[in-house]
């Protein structure tokens, strides 16, 4: 009997776990279970929060897309009307300053009525002149010497045009050598002063700078315009030519 009671509680402890592991095994489940439902739940809940950051935040980025778009089409207006506005301002300029050549015709203007010349006699020769001179004759080209502080030799400092009525003299400085010594002659590379001369015809009109230089004489309904460049050494050609004037 031992034997078989041994046997017979030896056979039920073998048929397999006890209730309380089974509990345990289920309780452990059921918390793994609620565990990831919850993980689950807040995952989603996550998610859904930060979906409608999102949303929220691309519906501010597209309002404020749509402010700068705004902004900025506003900003190209002010541009354009700004451009108009410099561009106007920029022919009014051109119209009512005038360039380098106007305005010295303007202080021309300017020095004659103050000497007494009427506006309409301005007007006058304006309106008479044409774009190209009206000129007799082939141009007449003469030479003369420059004179110097040096210059000891008297003759061929002056030449003649029109007739003997405009004479043209001048002055120079003196060159210098490699001994920093002045020689008779002028020095082509610096300032030279010119006398044009009207016989009977009032004071003489000089004019100061560097060769070559350029001048007028009007005499009568005759302008005398005058080239003065270097010749050669101590020399200074003058060309000369008569047109119609005004």
């Amino acid at each position: 009997m031992t034997l078989g009671n041994n046997s017979l509680y030896g056979g039920r402890k073998k048929r397999g776990p006890s209730m309380r592991k089974v509990v345990g095994w289920v309780l452990a489940v059921a918390v793994l279970a609620a565990m990831g439902l919850w993980s689950y739940r807040t995952g989603s809940s996550l998610a859904r929060q930060e979906e409608a950051r999102l949303r929220t935040e691309v519906v501010t980025l597209a309002e404020k897309v749509d402010g700068l778009e705004e902004t900025n089409a506003g900003l190209r207006g002010a541009l354009e009307a700004e451009q108009v506005k410099t561009a106007d301002l920029q022919g009014q300029y051109r119209r009512d300053v005038p360039d380098n050549e106007t305005a010295r015709i303007v202080e021309l203007v300017r020095g004659r009525r103050a000497e007494g010349i009427p506006a309409d006699r301005l007007a006058e020769v304006i309106r008479a002149a044409t774009a190209q001179w009206k000129c007799t004759g082939d141009p007449v080209t003469r030479r003369f010497i420059l004179r110097t502080p040096l210059t000891t030799v008297a003759g061929n400092d002056v030449v003649a045009f029109a007739n003997g009525t405009i004479t043209v003299t001048g002055t120079g400085v003196s060159e210098v050598d490699a001994q920093n010594r002045a020689q008779a002659w002028y020095d082509p590379g610096q300032a030279v002063t010119l006398s044009f001369n009207r016989i009977g015809g009032g004071p003489a009109q000089d004019i100061t700078g560097k060769l070559p230089l350029f001048h007028s004489v009007v005499v009568s309904d005759t302008i005398y315009r005058f080239s003065a460049v270097p010749g050669d050494r101590s020399f200074v050609s003058v060309t000369a030519q008569a047109c119609a004037y005004p």
